[in-house]
């Protein structure tokens, strides 16, 4: 199934919460999402609420998997006065924020693919999570009998990461080395290289995976920013190449928001252009690896 994701800002609502737990296994887990609805149906009616939109699960934390679940069923209400202790419910506003959100089709037990699809998306567009997920029930298992009829939103609170990443299934030293071409391509200079890994087993006797960090600068931005600042020189932006379990990951700051506490004028056009140069070279990491992908499957390759 394919998965369109879709970055909104929703707007504030107030919403009828119900703390419940659910059991993690599919096959059981619609039984829990229906009851769960119907039990805020029956809150709703009885404190007299009027339901303005579709129900939803907030998960408020994870456990393993052969433990019951805590969440928050939910439904949008009517403004109203919280309720009282007796109902087991709240009546909260909650705030707007920005979420990027998709649609699964079908059955529960494959709701895993919307969320890998969100992380996917999460990785490319440069956001991280900022909140629990919510998964809202369009078309719920008190509706529709057949599970392939479901209709299942995630939305997921995000924020801009503080990084721009990329991730390879390439050898760590080829990416380092790769890296660095990338980012001499689009003008960018490597003012210091650390291995981290090498430092921290010399100086601490410590551990860790594949991990260098390249010091990067723009001597042309640089320049631009030390005729307005002397301090500007102080800002560098770091590159980090490090192993993870699928292969090797690729992180640079992002400028901008490195400057975005800045009020100096001149900063904030300059960490544009260096953010767009270091996203260039990342980007280039990714053709020139496909490139690599396209030449090892070609017949002539094999042979």
């Amino acid at each position: 199934m394919e998965y369109r994701v879709v970055l909104v800002e929703s707007a504030p609502e107030t919403v009828l919460r119900v703390p419940r737990e659910i059991r993690p296994n599919p096959y059981l887990l619609g039984e829990d999402v229906a009851e769960g609805m119907r039990e805020l149906t029956r809150i709703a009616q009885r404190a007299g609420l009027t339901a303005s939109g579709a129900p939803t699960i907030t998960f408020t934390h994870e456990l393993p998997a052969d433990e019951s679940i805590a969440v928050d069923f939910g439904v949008p209400v009517e403004p109203a006065p919280n309720l009282g202790p007796s109902y087991g419910a709240q009546v909260v506003v909650m705030p707007g924020t920005l979420v990027a959100r998709t649609c699964h089709h079908g059955s529960y037990r494959d709701l895993g693919a919307a969320y890998l699809a969100l992380q996917d998306w999460m990785r490319e567009a440069g956001y991280r999570p900022i909140g629990p997920p919510t998964e809202a029930y369009l078309i719920g298992p008190d509706e529709v009998t057949d599970p392939r009829r479901l209709l299942t939103e995630i939305r997921l609170p995000v924020a801009r990461a503080p990084t721009i990443a990329v991730h390879l299934a390439s050898p760590f030293d080829d990416v380092v080395e790769r890296t660095r071409k990338a980012l001499r391509q689009q003008g960018l200079s490597v003012i210091a290289e650390i291995d981290i890994r090498a430092m921290l087993r010399e100086n601490i006797g410590e551990h860790i995976e594949n991990y260098v960090m390249l010091s990067v600068c723009d001597p042309r931005s640089v320049h631009q920013a030390l005729l307005a600042d002397r301090h500007a020189g102080l800002q560098p932006y770091g590159v980090v190449v490090r192993s993870v379990d699928t292969g090797t990951l690729v992180e640079a700051t992002d400028p901008e928001a490195q400057a975005r506490p800045t009020t100096h004028p001149t900063h904030h056009p300059v960490a544009a252009s260096a953010r767009r140069l270091l996203a260039a070279a990342l980007d280039d990491l990714l053709d020139t690896n496909r490139d690599a992908a396209r030449t090892d499957r070609s017949p002539h390759h094999r042979r």
